[in-house]
């Protein structure tokens, strides 16, 4: 069984896929968990309240390790959170203290420990992420309650099985370039062929480039976050349709006139050659996922959408706000292909496609 964890708004470039013994079916039905929370942010004890059904508060780790001894001297029954929550602001000695009193006994040794980061600078985040001890690191302030309790039951789960068979447990938590032959020849193609229509497009990309310039008032390039192989966040590049200039909106146009043009025609999606050259999409396969998306579609069926380099010339647009791929459908028989020639004869055979508003 292979689980897997999309990364937070600001907890990114962070991948890692379980591989889980199928000893077990984890639930779908969650049900209301106990937590132990050590802190003082008054809003998140308060949010962990709604949300689990009930649970511990301590404001220090000597005050949480005193209610914990207390609770596994019960002699009719014991007692133990089903999760740690310490916040990162207690600083790593004391969570190492924390993390040593509780694993020190047996019947915890498969309670989740996670630090709680809001706040935390990016480069606060990369030091915590690097302690093996840490389980996970949590912004409760981006967790809805469906979310946060689906995450906990991933964790204990992985957890548990973690604990109990080691050996039939594995995570991977970085992807190599190139794993295979195929996958140098199809980036040496990509290179080859993104290089070249680069070049011969060039004279009209900078005239639409002018025209955008001299229509929005504003920058040439647009620029979003998409989720690519290994769920690697990287901008996808499109020409700017949208206008920028304050008089240029007064009569309530948001489009401009050469933004409409180019989105008809699919000449917005040229600067995507761009990221296949920087490496982020190919020339083929599934199309880059927006955050949203993705968030959505981290199911063990269809993990394998982010096994491989998205492209820019297979994919199902969808302009309406829904989702272009069902949370529950597995990964496109297009992009599940792993024949090269398969990849040649689709470039070959669809290069409409390659203009076409397939990522939009």
């Amino acid at each position: 069984m292979d689980l897997t964890i999309l990364p937070t708004k600001k907890i990114i470039d962070t991948y890692k896929r379980y591989s889980l013994p199928d000893t077990e079916i984890v639930p779908t039905d969650i049900k209301r968990l106990q937590f132990f929370y050590i802190g003082t942010q008054t809003l998140h004890i308060e949010k962990l309240k709604e949300h689990f059904e009930f649970g511990y508060t301590a404001v220090s780790v000597e005050s949480a390790i005193n209610t914990i001894k207390r609770l596994l001297k019960k002699q009719d029954e014991v007692t133990i959170p089903a999760m740690i929550i310490a916040e990162s602001i207690l600083g790593t000695e004391q969570l190492v203290e924390l993390h040593k009193f509780i694993y020190s006994h047996k019947i915890m040794a498969d309670v989740p420990f996670i630090v709680e980061g809001t706040g935390l600078s990016n480069e606060a985040l990369a030091r915590f992420k690097r302690y093996a001890f840490i389980d996970d690191l949590l912004l409760l302030n981006e967790f809805t309650a469906p979310d946060l309790l689906q995450k906990v039951t991933f964790l204990k789960t992985m957890k548990r099985k973690w604990v109990r068979q080691p050996e039939a447990c594995q995570v991977e938590t970085s992807f190599r370039r190139f794993p295979d032959v195929r996958s140098l020849l199809k980036r040496g193609l990509d290179l080859a062929i993104s290089s070249v229509l680069l070049v011969t497009l060039a004279p009209v990309m900078l005239l639409i480039a002018l025209a955008i310039k001299l229509d929005t008032g504003g920058p040439v390039l647009y620029t979003t976050q998409r989720t690519g192989r290994g769920y690697r966040i990287f901008q996808l590049y499109k020409f700017n349709t949208i206008i920028q200039d304050a008089d240029k909106k007064k009569n309530g146009a948001t489009i401009s006139k050469t933004g409409l043009l180019i989105r008809k025609t699919g000449l917005d999606e040229l600067p995507q050659l761009l990221n296949v050259l920087l490496g982020d999409l190919s020339l083929s396969g599934p199309r880059a996922l927006p955050m949203y998306e993705a968030s959505r579609l981290t199911t063990n069926t269809c993990a394998n959408n982010f096994m491989i380099t998205p492209g820019i010339s297979i994919g199902n647009a969808d302009h309406t706000g829904k989702l272009a791929i069902p949370a529950d459908m597995p990964m496109a028989d297009a992009a599940d292909k792993s024949d090269l020639l398969y990849d040649i004869w689709l470039m070959a055979n669809k290069p409409p496609a390659i203009i076409h508003k397939t990522n939009a």
